[in-house]
């Protein structure tokens, strides 16, 4: 991942990371292979861009803050990449909870990442920041995987 500008700091989740470290893979073995115009070289150069300029360039943007019990969030959209983050603004520091593709069942990820805010999956990102979890008071059922 290229660096930041501006002293930001971005850190991932290990969910984030997981999918960051994937997105590589499959884009190195693709050029390995000669496989140059795959759509996983322009996803991962999509996603880097993402983190290493996008987002630094207006990280706390209201107009990707995402509402209600999940206001702290952010979610970054470009082409069929998204990705969910929290930061704080004094600290300079932005944690990226999740890394997707959007897919024609968007909405059922969508879903499923607040499924996993709200059971407390990243409450450490939370505590890290010094920013509260969100209320659990509505607390959903676990969104249908099947």
């Amino acid at each position: 991942m290229s660096r930041p500008p501006d002293g930001l700091q971005i850190q991932l989740t290990a969910t984030a990371e997981r999918a960051y470290t994937r997105c590589f893979e499959e884009a190195e073995h693709c050029i390995s292979t000669g496989d140059d115009r795959n759509p996983k070289i322009k996803f991962y150069r999509t996603l880097d861009q993402a983190l290493s300029e996008s987002i630094p360039a207006d990280p706390f943007n209201q107009k990707i803050a995402l509402s209600g019990s999940l206001s702290n969030l952010f979610r970054f959209s470009q082409d069929n990449l998204r990705v969910c983050y929290l930061g704080h603004g004094e600290q300079r520091r932005i944690i990226v909870l999740s890394i997707c593709q959007a897919s024609a069942e968007e909405k059922r990820s969508y879903a499923t990442f607040t499924y996993m805010v709200m059971s407390g999956k990243f409450d450490a990102a939370f505590a890290s920041l010094g920013l509260r979890p969100p209320d659990r008071q509505g607390l959903f059922p676990s969104p249908r995987l099947n």
